[in-house]
């Protein structure tokens, strides 16, 4: 189910309908049939139940006993089985071809020649969110920072809360888990609120990610056709493609869990506006990040290995430069993790894993001959030109990564990459222009303005919300601005030739 289809739509209206006219005290019950019904909406059989049991039994059953044996070495243990479990089945699901690729090109590399079938297998929406989900929450028992559920209807809801399976953010129990249990009375502010970024997040998936798409989609499935000039537009395009579409997706998610009184947090921070890839990947995702960072990152470098390794580079490297190692080797490996929980293929472990990594490592290697070059020249990092100036470089350095996210194929990232320094300077007319782009000058004109409104709301941003100063605005500029937006949306939304209601870039994860 769609977020910016008509079924969505009466499937939210009849939710939050009966989530506010029933007793309050039923309202978590409403929502776990709601997420129920979402969560098996278009795949709905006996393997996909038994792939939800398998979370919610796992998480459930081994999140008591881990509370029963808190501060023991059991507890240890079953938190361990229950991990293992859910990352099992997650592997199995979702990683199984790429394992029997690799094989098949180990195989093809040394002139065996046989070969692996390829497996496709049948799997729920937002399983890579749902199953991290459920790993935090038991292993926030065993830290300590909360209490398992005794409610296994509780468990559930908790696991499927429907508005964010499709794009997440990441959750957890010990803040926005309790939040779902709570009652909550209609309240007409977070309903203005709730809508407001519902309709923002909806004009950035229909009226600038759909046409930034059949653009970007042509030119990386007619490789060296267009002109160089076309396919480092589109290889720019796609950050911005991507952020409208993953961006506007939380907005709808994040406005439906206001309106019922549910605060999720915030998993985008102005990314663009990033002096730096490390800076840029604070403001990404963040709750993957955060997820990434307080289950992955901060247990590897206090375990025993990486403090074994940490006292042998001192020993051998110096203090300085030794104790640097060991955390390297850990955001090395987290990297890898990042790549691998957007897909099951190497083009993600390259694009959104180990160049991620590389960027951020030569930033942090770099960063004191930088200093020393800048303070030589006399350069003026503060100023409004350098900043600008390492603004581009980080979207440069991100947009070039993106090729691989975007690619089918390392092959075709490859190519990608070589027709953008094949300066083949072919007649650049309007109607090679236009054919590229998949749009008119209409379409084409929409979509420059589109940019500009993003562009003008992202720096209003900066100083607060924007929804807040325009809450305090006179009702007439007020309405204006919240018609305009309706309208652009009815008339301007992309609905036609290259649309898809499916096609949520990160509803596949």
């Amino acid at each position: 189910m769609c977020l910016t289809t008509f079924t969505f739509i009466a499937f939210c209206i009849i939710t939050l309908f009966i989530y506010f006219i029933i007793p309050k005290k039923f309202q978590w019950i409403v929502l776990l049939v709601s997420s129920v019904t979402f969560l098996f909406w278009d795949n709905f059989n006996i393997e996909t139940i038994i792939q939800a049991l398998i979370v919610l039994m796992s998480a459930y059953v081994f999140g008591r006993l881990i509370d029963k044996y808190y501060d023991t070495k059991k507890a240890k243990r079953f938190l361990a089985f229950g991990i293992l479990i859910i990352l099992a089945q997650l592997i199995y699901l979702k990683y199984t071809n790429l394992f029997l690729t690799t094989f098949n090109h180990i195989f093809n590399l040394f002139g065996i020649k046989y070969q692996f079938g390829l497996v496709y297998r049948n799997s729920l929406i937002g399983i890579s969110y749902y199953s991290l989900i459920m790993i935090s929450y038991m292993t926030d028992i065993y830290r300590g920072t909360c209490k398992a559920q005794k409610n296994i209807f509780k468990c559930a809801l908790f696991m499927s809360y429907f508005p964010i399976l499709t794009s997440g953010p990441f959750i957890r129990y010990d803040s926005v888990g309790k939040e779902m249990y709570k009652e909550h009375k209609f309240n007409y502010n977070d309903m203005c609120y709730g809508l407001l970024r519902i309709l923002w997040g909806v004009f950035k998936i229909l009226v600038i990610s759909q046409r930034l798409g059949i653009f970007v989609d042509n030119i990386y499935t007619n490789i060296g056709i267009y002109n160089f000039l076309l396919t480092f537009l589109a290889v720019l395009a796609f950050p911005l493609q991507l952020y409208t579409n993953f961006s506007g997706s939380i907005d709808v998610i994040m406005g439906i869990s206001e309106i019922m009184g549910i605060k999720l947090p915030e998993n985008f921070k102005l990314p663009f506006f990033s002096r730096t890839i490390t800076e840029f990947w604070r403001n990404w995702h963040i709750t993957l990040g955060a997820w990434l960072r307080d289950y992955i990152f901060y247990p590897l470098q206090k375990s025993n290995v990486m403090q074994k390794l940490n006292k042998k580079c001192k020993n051998i490297f110096g203090k300085k430069i030794g104790k640097k190692i060991p955390m390297y080797v850990s955001m090395v490996i987290m990297w890898i993790l990042i790549g691998l929980w957007h897909g099951g293929a190497y083009t993600y472990i390259i694009g959104s894993g180990i160049l991620q990594f590389l960027f951020i490592f030569l930033e942090d290697i770099l960063s004191p001959a930088s200093k020393k070059i800048n303070d030589k020249l006399g350069i003026n990092t503060e100023v409004f030109s350098y900043k600008l100036y390492q603004i581009i470089r980080t979207y440069l350095l991100f947009s070039f990564a993106m090729i691989f996210f975007k690619a089918t194929r390392i092959s075709n990232a490859i190519e990608i990459i070589k027709s953008m320094f094949t300066f083949n300077l072919g007649i650049l007319s309007k109607k090679i222009i236009l054919s590229a782009l998949g749009m008119d000058l209409y379409d084409f004109a929409i979509l420059i303005v589109s940019l500009l409104t993003l562009f003008i709301v992202q720096l209003l941003a900066r100083k607060g919300s924007v929804r807040g100063k325009l809450f305090k605005q006179n009702i007439i500029f007020r309405w204006g601005i919240i018609y305009s937006l309706i309208f652009s949306i009815v008339i301007f939304g992309c609905y036609g030739v290259g649309y898809n209601a499916t096609a949520f870039i990160y509803g596949q994860f």
